[in-house]
């Protein structure tokens, strides 16, 4: 099993021989060393505009992940916004161990020497007569 070389465009190094030999028949020696000039050119403006197509392609490729950076910034800094919102809401309210702020809420410690609990008057009948006492 032989290998082939390809040297571009899928040509093998035989396929080019025989081209260059039925051009060599049909250009003649005269206009045959201008003509691969310009083949030469060509290719060379070929590979030329092909690695800036690429280029082209990468930078777009490029700009497309810094735009969704950016919108990750942005998208992080609203976040950061939120946490500094929370942390300011959580500075307004007061701690709910702390001593000062439970201080309102609980009733005044019974102390034993107050003597016996003082009876409820009885309840009103919902439906009696009311009177302003």
């Amino acid at each position: 099993m032989t290998r082939r070389r390809v040297v571009m465009f899928g040509i093998g190094t035989w396929e080019l021989i025989v081209i260059l030999i039925l051009a060599l028949i049909v250009l003649g020696p005269e206009k045959l060393p201008d003509m691969a000039r310009k083949v030469g050119r060509t290719v060379a403006r070929l590979r030329h505009t092909a690695e800036e197509v690429k280029r082209e392609i990468d930078l777009e490729g490029i700009e497309r992940e810094i735009s969704q950076d950016g919108d990750l910034a942005e998208l992080q800094e609203s976040l950061d916004l939120r946490a500094q919102m929370r942390r300011a809401l959580a500075d307004l309210e007061p701690d709910p161990t702390s001593p000062a702020a439970t201080a309102g809420e609980l009733p005044p410690p019974s102390r034993p020497d107050d003597g016996p609990p003082h009876p409820l008057p009885p309840a009103r009948d919902p439906d009696g007569p009311v009177s302003r006492e």
